[in-house]
This record gives structure tokens, sequence and C-alpha cells, in this order.
């Protein structure tokens, strides 16, 4: 039986562009795909690879040919509909749609400036809902409802392009974008104000972040995050390029935390690349450093590869802005993505700055960061939780989360002697407890 294939024309926003152009063809079979770039498009001299790595800008005939179970370049994965946004699609259709078919139905609030589809008309004529009309919604709900719903009933159960497993929505709001994040049923109490106390930190450290906002409405709370890969008018914006690290990593769908490749360390080279020459790659990994060690100090075990990226900035590839960071309260001082060389995910002080050097980081620079914002974290966390509305239980049983940062900025000793060995010559080293 022939390989019955589906394509679909790829659309490009180039650096500043608020109009797309056709970029490429894809094309997916049952177990695997092509990616062919329009040679007009390989020829315009400020022409961009949405990925430098697997997808090289080349008007060759043959193509790119795309090995995935899904066909699908990691680049296109990271645009197309998943989790909340997938299930409410799939509902609507009765079925289970194809990765095409996402990419073709769901609206124009994806990640980065990709769209997949026939129709892009459509996807140009989608606008952002006013966040004022979201505030309408939920000032008439009661306090008992969960908080998400008013998400939908402003889209009338409609989807979202943005990957995730808890309900968002893409709103516009004084002339910028947001991604717009509420307290869903099943959530852990608490997230949303969890989530703006941990990034308002990392903000704070020194982290790049994008805007953050927690509002009460209402009985509700509503957490806002500026959205990094959009600029201009948000009814046609401006839209920037965007890898996932899943993708910059080149993993395999299926590819789990334990993989040697699953590594900051392995994000950290694959930048050397993505981002060569770059005036600012040294100090773009010395904040991966920096974001490594944060999600330790604030519990962020949820920091797989889905939550870091790339963005191009409209000259080059450039770390993307902080989001998705996240304290749990069942965190075992073991992060998702490994820190280490061995592709252990282990944490301690001395791990962490056995691994510095990676990311052009000095063990004095890198362990004075570290000292400083572990004394800020530990001195911080709970007055700005208390500070905005999360209960004292739920306060107390968030503890674990930040029980590394409390722990290293209460033992001065044992601080000062990891980094006594992180500086010891070579040979006098020992493998890091």
């Amino acid at each position: 039986m022939a390989d019955e294939r589906t394509s679909a024309p790829v659309w490009v926003w180039l650096p500043g562009a608020t109009e797309p152009t056709q970029a490429a063809e894809l094309s997916v079979g049952e177990d695997d795909g092509r990616w062919q770039f329009e040679q007009p498009y390989a020829a315009q001299q400020d022409a961009v690879s949405p990925d430098p790595r697997q997808l090289r800008l080349t008007s060759s005939r043959r193509g790119v040919a795309i090995p995935q179970k899904d066909g699908l370049p990691g680049v296109v994965r990271d645009a197309m509909p998943a989790g909340y946004g997938a299930d409410r699609l799939d509902a609507g259709a009765e079925r289970k749609l194809s990765s095409m078919e996402l990419l073709e139905l769901g609206v124009a609030d994806s990640c980065g400036a990709i769209e997949v589809c026939r129709d892009v008309q459509k996807k140009l004529d989608w606008v952002p809902h006013e966040y004022a009309k979201l505030k309408d919604i939920i000032t008439l709900m009661r306090g008992d409802e969960p908080a998400s719903r008013a998400i939908r009933k402003l889209t009338d159960d409609a989807s979202t392009s943005v990957g995730g497993e808890r309900p968002k929505v893409t709103l516009q709001d004084g002339g910028r974008m947001f991604l717009v994040k509420m307290q869903a049923r099943s959530d852990i109490l608490f997230l949303p104000h969890k989530e703006f106390v941990v990034m308002s930190m990392a903000q704070a450290s020194g982290i790049t972040t994008p805007a953050v906002r927690l509002e009460p409405v209402g009985e509700h709370v509503v957490y806002l995050i500026e959205r990094f890969d959009r600029g201009g008018d948000p009814r046609r914006p401006a839209r920037k390029l965007y890898a996932s690290a899943h993708t910059v990593l080149r993993l395999d769908i299926d590819t789990v935390r334990g993989d040697p490749k699953y590594s900051y360390l392995g994000l950290a080279d694959e930048m050397r690349v993505w981002c060569r020459r770059g005036p600012d790659l040294a100090r773009d990994l010395q904040e991966l450093w920096q974001r490594m060690a944060f999600n330790a100090l604030v519990g962020n075990a949820d920091d797989h590869p889905k939550n870091h990226g790339l963005l191009h900035d409209g000259d080059r590839w450039r770390l993307s802005p902080a989001f998705d960071i996240t304290p749990l309260a069942d965190f075992k001082k073991v992060l998702s993505m490994a820190t280490g060389a061995d592709a252990s995910s282990a944490l301690s002080v001395a791990w962490l700055l056995a691994s510095c050097a990676r990311f052009e980081l000095g063990v004095e620079e890198a362990a004075a960061w570290l000292a400083k914002t572990a004394s800020f974290v530990a001195n911080t966390w709970e007055a700005d939780l208390r500070k905005y509305g999360v209960s004292e239980p739920a306060i107390q049983a968030m503890a674990p989360a930040f029980s590394f940062a409390m722990d290293l900025a209460g033992d001065a000793d044992g601080f000062e002697q990891a980094v006594a060995e992180a500086m010891a010559p070579v040979g006098r080293t020992r493998r890091p407890r």
C-alpha cells in the first residue's frame, strides 16, 4: 500500500514583519516527513531558517528528511497545539486529530513565528480577545467556580496553540499581548500565586523574564505573563522565531529524563552552535547556569526541555526569557534536566560549581551569585507567598520546594568548604558530593 502523505505550506514571519512569507513545504507520511524550502525564500538575503541545525537554508530539490515518528521538525512541533489546546480541538472534532490537522485548526497564538497551514488568512484574521472582556466574565462568577472556566466562556470553549496541560489563553491589554493562566479545578491550590511569586524572585535575582502580573478580579485571581515572542500591534503583531530546548537538543519525541542529551550541559553546547559568534553568547550561557541553579533553589523540578528555549532577536539566536518556573511541594532536590556530565540530575553546591566552567562562568563568580541568591530566596519565599494571599497551610506545605536554598543559606561553613574544593587544582579535586 502506498504511503499516503499530507502536505501543507510553512509560513514564516521574517524579523520585524507583520505578514508571513511562504518559506517551505512540509509533507508528512506514516513514519517520516520532508521539509523543502521554497526557492524564492531561500534566495532572500534576510531569510532565516527556523532551525539552523536540522533545517539548513537551501533550495535543494531533495529537501530535508525528517526521521521523527510524527514526521515533524521539532520547531514545528513547538508551534503545534498540545495538551489542553489539542484536547479542545479533539473534543470539537469528536475524534483524535492528526498533527497536520492540529496545525491547520489551531489559532494563531502558537509559539514563535511559524504556521503550517493551507489557509493562512484564517490565521491572520485571528485577533486576541481583550483582557477587559475576561474580567467582565470573572466578576460574574461565584467564588466556588473553577476560575479557569472563565477562559472557556470567553473563547466559546475554543482552543489555544500554546502547549501545556492547563487552561490558558492569549489576550491583549494596553497594546501588549499576554498569556493568561487561572486556577483550574484539578490544579494544586494557589498555583498562579506561586508561579507569580517565583517568577518575580527570578527577575529580582537577575534572570531575564517577561513582565508578569497577578491581579485579583472578583473572587478570583488572574496570572498574566507577557508574550516575549510577539511585538507591535496585537491585532497584527510581528512574531519572533522560537525553538524549545527539546528542539535545540534534537531530542526524539519519546526521550525521557535520564537520557544523556536531556541536559543543561548539552543545551549549553548546542547554544554554541545556534548562537555562534553572538556578542551575548557568554552572558546567555552564564544565565543558563543561573537558571539551573535557581530552579534548584526554588524547587522547580518541572524544568524539562519544553520549558527552556531560544529566541531569534532579529539578528541572531539568544536564550529566551525564562518562563514556567513553579515551586513543587514534593521537591526531592533533583531536577528534570541533567546538571552534570554523567547525565545525573543530582543537586549540591559542589555539583553545581563543578559544571560552571561549561557555562563560561568562573567558580568564584558562580559561588557569589549562588550564595547571594540562596540567601534572598530563603529569606523571601514565605513572606512573598503570604503577601499575595497564599494560605498558611499551603505556605508550610511548600517548605520542601525551598529546602535547598534554606540549607545552603544556613550552612556557611559547608558552603565555603564546597567552594574551596571546587577551586582546588584539578589533580586534587574529588568527585562532588
